[in-house]
This record gives C-alpha cells, sequence and structure tokens, in this order.
C-alpha cells in the first residue's frame, strides 16, 4: 500500500500543473446478502490535463467480509483495481478516447480480468455534446461487451451551474459459466445474457456548493461506469441504483461526500433483494 500511494506522489510530482488529484475512503454495508457483511474502500485518482489531452490513473482498494453461508466461518474478500485512461482532443468539438482496468481479487473468478474501453466525444454546441463509448472485459471463464450512449446539456440560472446527463448502457455476455473455482460458490450458467440500463444524472454549482444526484433503471450487470474507470465484476443483477453527494469547493481543492444504494440479485445464489449501500468522504486537489 505504502509502494502504491508513493508511486502515486511521484507520478504527482512529475505531472505538477493544471493536474488534479483526489482521495476518498468509506464504508460499505450488504442487506439479505448470503455472505456479505460490510467492508471498506479506499480510492485514488490522479489526473492531468494540457493542451492536447488528459491522463488520468486511478487505485481502488476494496475489502468486504463475509461469512461462510454454511459454515458461518468469517472470511475476508481482498480486491484491488488499477486504472487508466487518456483522451486526446483533436479540436474544440471532437475528442477520442481509451481506457484500461485491470482487476486483482482473491476469491472471484473474474480475478485477473481487464477491461478494455474506446470512445468519443463530440460537442454539438456549447454545452451540448454527446458520448459514445465501447467496453470489452475480458474474464477467464467468459467475456462482456459494453455498449454507451450518453447525452449532456449544461445550465445557467442566475448563480446557479449545472449539467444534465442522460444515456443508455447495453451489455452482451459473451459465455455461458460463470464457473468459480471458490468453494463456498457454484456453478452458474447464464440464463440471461442481454441486459440494457438507462441512467440520469445531474450536477450543480451554487456559489461554491455542489450537489449531484443520479439513477439508473433497468437491469445491470458486470458493468463498468465513471467513464471507463470502474467496474463491477461480481456476478451481481443490479435492479436500482440511486446515488447522491453533496460538497464545498475552495480556491484549490474540495471536500465532499457521497452515498449510494443498489439493490439486486445475487446470481450464483439465487439470492434477492440484496442491498449495498456505500457511505464515502474525500478530498479533491487541484494544483
Amino acid at each position: 500500500m505504502k509502494l502504491k500511494i508513493t508511486t502515486l506522489l511521484c507520478g504527482v510530482s512529475l505531472l505538477y500543473g493544471n493536474s488534479e488529484v483526489s482521495i476518498y475512503s468509506g464504508k460499505k454495508d450488504y442487506s439479505n446478502s448470503l455472505k456479505k457483511v460490510d467492508g471498506k474502500i479506499l480510492n485514488l485518482n490522479l489526473s492531468h490535463k494540457y493542451k492536447s489531452g488528459k491522463i488520468d490513473i486511478g487505485y481502488l482498494k476494496d475489502d468486504v467480509n463475509l461469512i461462510h453461508p454454511m459454515t458461518r466461518a468469517p472470511l475476508e474478500l481482498d480486491v484491488r483495481k488499477y486504472n487508466a485512461s487518456y483522451r486526446y482532443f483533436l479540436n474544440k468539438q471532437l475528442d477520442l478516447k481509451a481506457s484500461y482496468i485491470k482487476i486483482i481479487d482473491n476469491l472471484a473468478p473474474t480475478d485477473q480480468g481487464k477491461v478494455y474501453g474506446l470512445g468519443t466525444g463530440y460537442k454539438l454546441q456549447k454545452g451540448f455534446g454527446a458520448k459514445i463509448d465501447f467496453y470489452r472485459s475480458d474474464y477467464k471463464p467468459f467475456d462482456v461487451n459494453q455498449y454507451d450512449l450518453s447525452l449532456y446539456k449544461g445550465f445557467k440560472a442566475n448563480k446557479l451551474k449545472g449539467r444534465l446527463t442522460i444515456g443508455s448502457k447495453f451489455i452482451k455476455i459473451d459465455g455461458d459459466t460463470y464457473n468459480p473455482n471458490d468453494p463456498i460458490q457454484k456453478q452458474y450458467n447464464f440464463y440471461e445474457k442481454n441486459y440494457n440500463t438507462n441512467f440520469v444524472k445531474v450536477g450543480l454549482n451554487y456559489q461554491g456548493y455542489i450537489a449531484g444526484a443520479g439513477a439508473f433503471f433497468g437491469k445491470r450487470v458486470f458493468t463498468v461506469l465513471d467513464d471507463g474507470a470502474k467496474v463491477q465484476h461480481h456476478a451481481m443483477e443490479q435492479d436500482e441504483t440511486y446515488m447522491f453527494n453533496l460538497g464545498k469547493k475552495f480556491k484549490n481543492f474540495d471536500i465532499f461526500a457521497k452515498y449510494s444504494f443498489q439493490n439486486g440479485k445475487e446470481l450464483p445464489e439465487n439470492r434477492d433483494d440484496v442491498d449495498t449501500k456505500v457511505t464515502s468522504i474525500g478530498l479533491h486537489y487541484r494544483f
């Protein structure tokens, strides 16, 4: 862990100027899960923007406490994820993006999974644009293709500024079986391979006070999120998702709090109505 933080700080020093770094930590709580109890997360991100492009790198540490469903013995899920992306500005209207995620998981069959992404964004007019993205998640037992389409529109009313985003994600599983080696799970055959979920997000800024909300509507699995920076790699069929954040902007940094709620089904365990709640606080620094 110390090595990863040191590496990130070295990157910060190399990219000094027109850069941003953020860190947030939080806790997870599960309800009605067959084996997940609670957990904690730590996320580090660094971005650097220059004249013709932008680079983003990140690290996510996710530790979850488990209970063996048969023996009731305590277990621990240890997840590490690394991500990087590069966006190239062809001109003021058009840009191209490539992204990558590496997954390390001590229990799931999606351990050592890799997610590759390509995308483009086009500004149709000031404050209004569209994005198209494709992601290929490469797992050992199966693969997942995801196609994203989104539209965004900025708006302003006196001292209030905001941005509204709407979009759809189309997800297709390429494979038949989620076949874990973990003895506490059983083999699961994919009965449904095609998913579609729609989403809406809004962000607001009023004299330095920031707020946001978002929601997903429709079932989804193995979803790539946050512009290719995150992926949900466990066999969890999410149905409802709601997100909220509040914060305050200062001259060189922001402080914020986030909350998300998800309800879904654990597929291998055939467990319905599983809730996942994540609460976190963070700091965003510009230099």
